[in-house]
C-alpha cells in the first residue's frame, strides 16, 4: 500500500463530522488512458458495477431505491463487511488499480487469505479493475459513501465529488514514473454510532443530484417526446410509435410531485417483492400467446423495467423457477454434448425426476446467499424453462443440450495461453424464445455478466435463421477467462486464447445440437405419420364395413397382396376362397415422396384402399366372369385414376 494511503488512512481514523478530513481522488496515468466518460453507456451497466461491488463484499442483499419516476437521487445500499479506514484510502488514492486479486487484497481483507482471487467469504470474485467508483460518474458528479464494519463503534461518511477527469492535471508522479491524475475530491467523517449497531455492518451509496441524461435515459423522455411528435394524420405506411406496454408513468415537466400519465404496473402494489417479479416475467411471456411476433423488450418496456429486467440478467442471483442444471426429463429431452470437434451430443437417460445435475456430476448452481431489491421488487433471473410457449414445428418438447469442459492447454506457456479455462454450459432450444432478448449465448464469470445475450453466436457463420433464434444458451466459467473481459466487462477481447477456445467450442456445440434437432424433428414426424396412416387405415376399415351392412353382405371377402418374393401361390388362395393378386399386377407405380416415412404412409393407405375396393366390387358381382388377369388388370386402372396427379 501507498504511504500517501496510511497516512490518509489514519487521518480518516481519528476525524469527525466537526474536523472532517479533504483528500483528493487520484488515478494513475496508465489507467486513465483505458477509461473514458463513456465506458459505462447505460444506467443499467453503472448499477451493476455497484451491484458487483456489493457482492465481493461478501454482502446477501442489495437494495436500490431509484425515487421513480422522479429519479432524482438513487441509493444503494448493501449489507456487506464494509470499509475498513485502509481500505476506504486505498480505494480513494488508487482508482482503477484494484486491490482484488492482489497481495494488498489479502492485507487490506477484502480478498480471501488463501486465494486473492476470492472473496473473505469464498465468493468468485467479479470485480477485478477498481473502476466502479467510475460507474458513479455516469449517474451523478456528486455521491456520498455511508459505510460501516461489524464492531466498530463508528461509521464512516465519504462525500465525494468527481471531476472531468479528461480536464484534469498532473498532480505527481507513482514509483512507475507515470504521473497521477486528480479525479475529485472527498469530505471524509467518522461518527459514532448507538450501541445497538455495533455489529452492524455494510455500505450504502447515495447518488445525488443525479445529471439530466440520467434522469432523461430512466424517465425514457426520448420515447415520450416521439410519442408527442406523432401526428394526428399519419399516413397509414409510416410506422408510428407505440407507448410501451409497461412503464413506470411520466412526470409532468418541470414538475417533481405531478404525473402525466399514471404507471401502467405488471404487478399489483399488494403483491410481495418476490410475486412482482414474477408477475413482471409472467407478463411478459404472455405477450408471446396474443402477439403474432416474438416479444420484444424494446418495444413493450419502458427505459426503467428494461433497466430491471438487464439486471436480473447480470447479477449473481437464483434463477426465477429453477436452474436449467436441475432440470428434468419431464422438463426438456437432455442430450450431453462432446468436446471433440467434430463429436455428436448423445442421449442421457434420467431416471425417475433425476435431474441433469445429478446425472452429469455438474457443479454450478444458484447463487442461494445473495438478494436484490429495487424500487421494492426483488429480482431473480428471469429465464424460464418450463411451459414453453408453442409453434407449429414439429418438436413441441424442449432440448438440453449441456456440456462441461477443462483445457489445460499443455504444453504451451501460460504466458500465451492465459493458463487453465474451466466450463459448464448448456444450449436450451425451445420453438419460440421469449422475450427477443434471450436469444443467443451469454458468458458468466464468477455467476455474473456484464455482456448480455450474444445474438451472433459468437460469430456462428452458418446460415440457421429460424434455429438461432430458438436457442438460449449460457456458459459457466468455473476457471480462466478474466483476461478476456474488456474493462467495461460489456465486451470482450477477441484474440485472448480463452475466448477463441470457447468460440470453437459453442461453434461445435451448435452443431452437434442442430444435427440431433434434425434427427429428433424427423423422428416426430415418422411417429406422427404412421400413427395419422394407422388412424386412416381404421377409418377405411370401418367405412368399408358400414358399406357392406348397408348391401346386407355380412360374409366379406379375404384380400392378399403377394409380393413377386412370396412363395404362397395365387392359385392356391383363390381355392380357398381369397382374393389373391400380386402386388406389382394392382398396385400402381409408386410416386416420389419427400421423406421415406410419408411414402411408407401414403404406400400402406393406396393398398388399404385397393384391397378395400377389391372387396366391395366382389361383393357386388362385378368380378364374376373375369378372369383373374383381368380381374387384377381392373382393379389396377382404377387404382391409377385414384392415384392421377395431372399437371395443371
Amino acid at each position: 500500500m501507498k504511504s500517501g494511503g496510511s497516512e490518509l488512512s489514519e487521518k480518516i481514523a481519528s476525524s469527525s463530522r466537526s474536523e472532517p478530513v479533504r483528500t483528493s481522488l487520484t488515478t494513475n496515468e496508465r489507467v486513465l488512458a483505458r477509461i473514458t466518460d463513456g465506458i459505462y453507456r447505460q444506467p443499467a451497466s453503472a448499477l451493476r458495477e455497484l451491484i458487483s461491488n456489493a457482492y465481493d463484499a461478501d454482502a446477501t442483499e442489495v437494495v436500490i431505491l431509484t425515487d421513480a419516476p422522479r429519479f432524482q437521487s438513487i441509493i444503494v445500499r448493501d449489507d456487506g463487511q464494509g470499509f475498513s479506514c485502509d481500505t476506504l484510502a486505498y480505494m480513494l488514492t488508487n482508482i482503477g488499480g484494484s486491490s482484488k486479486r492482489t497481495e494488498a487484497g489479502k492485507q487490506l481483507h477484502t480478498t480471501s487469505s488463501a486465494d486473492a482471487d476470492y472473496s473473505e467469504g469464498g465468493r468468485k470474485l467479479i470485480g477485478k479493475l477498481g473502476i466502479g467508483l467510475f460507474a458513479v460518474s455516469q449517474f451523478t458528479r456528486h455521491f456520498m459513501i455511508v459505510t460501516k464494519q461489524a464492531g466498530d463503534e463508528h461509521r464512516t461518511i465519504a462525500d465525494i465529488t468527481l471531476g472531468q477527469m479528461v480536464e484534469q492535471t498532473s498532480i505527481g508522479d507513482d514509483r512507475t514514473g507515470k504521473p497521477e491524475i486528480e479525479t475529485g475530491h472527498a469530505l471524509i467523517y467518522r461518527e459514532a454510532v448507538a450501541k445497538d449497531e455495533t455489529q452492524s455492518h455494510g455500505t450504502e451509496i447515495r447518488l445525488v443530484d443525479l445529471l439530466p441524461r440520467t434522469r432523461a435515459e430512466l424517465a425514457s423522455q426520448d420515447w415520450w417526446t416521439k410519442i408527442d411528435f406523432q401526428t394526428q394524420d399519419t399516413d397509414d405506411n409510416e410506422v408510428t410509435v407505440e407507448p410501451p406496454r409497461f412503464h413506470i408513468g411520466r412526470m409532468r415537466a418541470h414538475s417533481d410531485t405531478s404525473l402525466i400519465l399514471d404507471p401502467q404496473l405488471p404487478w399489483s402494489e399488494q403483491e410481495s417483492p418476490t410475486e412482482k417479479f414474477q408477475s413482471f416475467v409472467e407478463k411478459v411471456r404472455e405477450l408471446a400467446l396474443t402477439d403474432k411476433e416474438l416479444v420484444d423488450l424494446d418495444k413493450v418496456c419502458d427505459r426503467y423495467f428494461q433497466t430491471l429486467w438487464t439486471l436480473s440478467l447480470a447479477s449473481p442471483i437464483d434463477y426465477i423457477e429453477k436452474h436449467p442444471f436441475d432440470l428434468d426429463s419431464n422438463d426438456a429431452t437432455p442430450f450431453l454434448l462432446d468436446n471433440k470437434v467434430k463429436g455428436q451430443a448423445k442421449p442421457v437417460t434420467l431416471k425417475g425426476d433425476q435431474s441433469v445435475r445429478s446425472a452429469l456430476g455438474l457443479k454450478v448452481k444458484d447463487a442461494k446467499s445473495f438478494r436484490i431489491e429495487i424500487d421494492g421488487v426483488e429480482l431473480a433471473r428471469p429465464i424460464v424453462f418450463t411451459k414453453q410457449p408453442q409453434s407449429s414445428a414439429a418438436l413441441k418438447k424442449p432440448l438440453l443440450f449441456v456440456g462441461k469442459c477443462r483445457e489445460d492447454f499443455k504444453g504451451r506457456p501460460k504466458e500465451l495461453t492465459g493458463g487453465v479455462l474451466e466450463f459448464e454450459a448448456y444450449l436450451f432450444w425451445t420453438p419460440k424464445v421469449i422475450p427477443t432478448q434471450h436469444q443467443g449465448v451469454l458468458i458468466r464469470v464468477g455467476n455474473a455478466s456484464g455482456a448480455l445475450f450474444d445474438r451472433t453466436y459468437m460469430g456462428y457463420q452458418i446460415s440457421e435463421q429460424t434455429r438461432l433464434r430458438q436457442i438460449t444458451a449460457e456458459i459457466f466459467v468455473q476457471q480462466g477467462f478474466d483476461a478476456s473481459i474488456n474493462l467495461d466487462r460489456e465486451s470482450f477481447n477477441f484474440s485472448h486464447p480463452h475466448y477463441q477456445f470457447i468460440i470453437k467450442w459453442l461453434h461445435s456445440a451448435i452443431r452437434q445440437l442442430t444435427n440431433r434437432h434434425k434427427e429428433e424433428g424427423k423422428t416426430v414426424r415418422k411417429d406422427r405419420l404412421q400413427k395419422q396412416g394407422q388412424q386412416a387405415l381404421e377409418s377405411l376399415d370401418k367405412k368399408v364395413n358400414e358399406m357392406m351392412e348397408a348391401r346386407g353382405v355380412e360374409d366379406i371377402a379375404e384380400v392378399r397382396l403377394l409380393t413377386d418374393n412370396d412363395r404362397t401361390t395365387a392359385a392356391q388362395l383363390r381355392r380357398e376362397g381369397t382374393l389373391a393378386f400380386r402386388r406389382s399386377e394392382v398396385l400402381p407405380t409408386p410416386t416420389a415422396e419427400r421423406g421415406s416415412a410419408k411414402r411408407d404412409v401414403n404406400s400402406a393407405l393406396v393398398e388399404k384402399k385397393v384391397m378395400a375396393i377389391a372387396q366391395i366390387l366382389d361383393a357386388w358381382g362385378l368380378f364374376k366372369g373375369l378372369s383373374h388377369t383381368d380381374q387384377g388388370k381392373l382393379l389396377r386402372e382404377i387404382a391409377e385414376v385414384m392415384e392421377f396427379r395431372g399437371e395443371a
